[in-house]
């Protein structure tokens, strides 16, 4: 073989070497997942949340026509936008599928669906329960409306969006959720709604580390992570 020839093989090898890292390193829906599979995909998690969202508003309904509660109704509008947003988002450039990541997706976000209203062992007046969601509530308004239609919940990556409350906090959406929940809780402090919502929060710290290690493949949020330190609470975590 000539040295020319050489030098060409070594190069192709070189490529398919480099070509085989890359894939190793990619997402596993960029490196195996057809377009139609990621769009498949992308619909089924739109449509278990829904469904789970029209049994939340079944119940919250119910129960304040039966018992009264005006303030519960604020979870109405705090997981409806979730839905909202996921309907109309963009499609994903990559997407998790990854069973584990998926299931800790829905779960995390399903969960506070299945809380219970009960304010007859109320721990704070409604007001003051309501004040505290409707914080958690405006604080998931101005991060939704800085994502827009780059909103998911399994780990996909549909586009940058760095402003707005994301100049803060890397997560503010979970923040607001989280700000939300004890809102409700202070006014519905039962077992159940306890564990439902430290299920979630368990779960969603999982989740965001999720995202972050599919973001990062983004040189781009490299920088941003550098320069926006805290994930969720400024000066703790």
């Amino acid at each position: 073989m000539s040295t020319i020839e050489s030098t060409i093989e070594l190069t192709r090898n070189s490529r398919h070497v480099s070509t085989g890292r890359q894939m190793r390193n990619l997402p596993l829906s960029s490196a195996t997942c057809p377009r139609s599979f990621v769009d498949r995909l992308d619909w089924i998690e739109r449509l278990i949340v829904l469904a789970f969202y029209l049994w939340l508003v079944a119940r919250i309904l119910g129960n304040y026509w039966a018992n009264g509660g005006l303030a519960n109704l604020l979870l109405l509008p705090s997981e409806g936008m979730v839905v909202l947003f996921l309907l109309f988002r963009r499609r994903a450039q990559t997407i998790s599928a990854h069973p584990t990541e998926w299931l800790v997706a829905i779960v995390a976000t399903c969960s506070p669906m299945l809380v219970r209203p009960e304010t007859a062992h109320s721990l704070v007046p409604p007001l003051i329960g309501a004040a505290v969601a409707l914080m958690g509530i405006t604080i998931q308004v101005m991060a939704k409306i800085a994502l827009g239609r780059s909103l998911g919940l399994v780990p996909a990556h549909r586009g940058l969006k760095l402003n707005g409350p994301y100049r803060f906090v890397r997560h503010p959406m979970y923040a607001g959720y989280a700000l939300s929940h004890v809102g409700f809780l202070l006014m519905n402090p039962t077992l159940w709604n306890v564990a439902m919502y430290v299920a979630c929060t368990s779960l969603q710290i999982f989740r965001l580390l999720a995202e972050e290690r599919l973001l990062r493949h983004d040189p781009r949020y490299r920088d941003y992570q550098a320069e926006v330190r805290c994930r969720l609470v400024p000066g703790i975590f």
